[in-house]
């Protein structure tokens, strides 16, 4: 299991996308230069002060530690936000980190009208949805199948049962 340690920083997400680059934390570079000690003793008092101080800045919540299969799933519960383009994790060489959610299919908890043929669709992951247009064959209901995908211009359509698409947004 490869584990992903991200930094925290308040302001990180202020800053442009160009500027934005994924550090090592120094807590993790302290960690790994004691393995180019020698003595043992030393290496050992250094590993410990090391991962002290990489508990603490856990214990505070100043560095956190998640799973690459985290990271797909919070990315998956982001589908259809706009959110800025930052390199948390770096690893331009990395296929799997440039993987960009193209279309997910989910269980519909609630749906109801919300204008003339419109439709507010919430999902079973919490994500809310709203039509920009009528849905041209069936009303989604509580336990139908959606399957909404990126469209042209960052915008998103979203198909019922497997029906016909219409044009939808994420509202929340």
């Amino acid at each position: 299991m490869r584990l992903i340690l991200v930094a925290t920083a308040i302001g990180s997400l202020a800053t442009p996308a160009s500027a934005q680059e994924a550090k090592p934390s120094p807590l993790v570079e302290d960690v790994t230069k004691c393995r180019a000690i020698t003595d043992p003793t030393a290496r050992l008092a250094c590993f410990d002060s090391a991962v002290a101080a990489l508990q603490d800045a856990r214990d505070k919540k100043e560095i956190v530690v998640v799973t690459r299969e985290s990271v797909r799933d919070t990315r998956r519960r982001l589908f259809g936000i706009a959110l800025p383009k930052i390199k948390l994790f770096g690893g331009d060489d990395d296929e799997e980190e440039r993987e960009e959610i193209k279309e997910i299919t989910a269980k519909i908890d609630r749906a109801w009208r919300s204008g003339y043929d419109r439709w507010t669709i919430k999902l079973e992951d919490g994500s809310t949805w709203q039509t920009l247009e009528p849905f041209p064959s069936a009303e989604p209901k509580t336990g139908d199948s959606i399957t909404i995908r990126r469209a042209a211009l960052g915008s998103f359509m979203g198909s019922v049962n497997g029906l016909r698409s219409a044009r939808i947004k994420r509202i929340d």
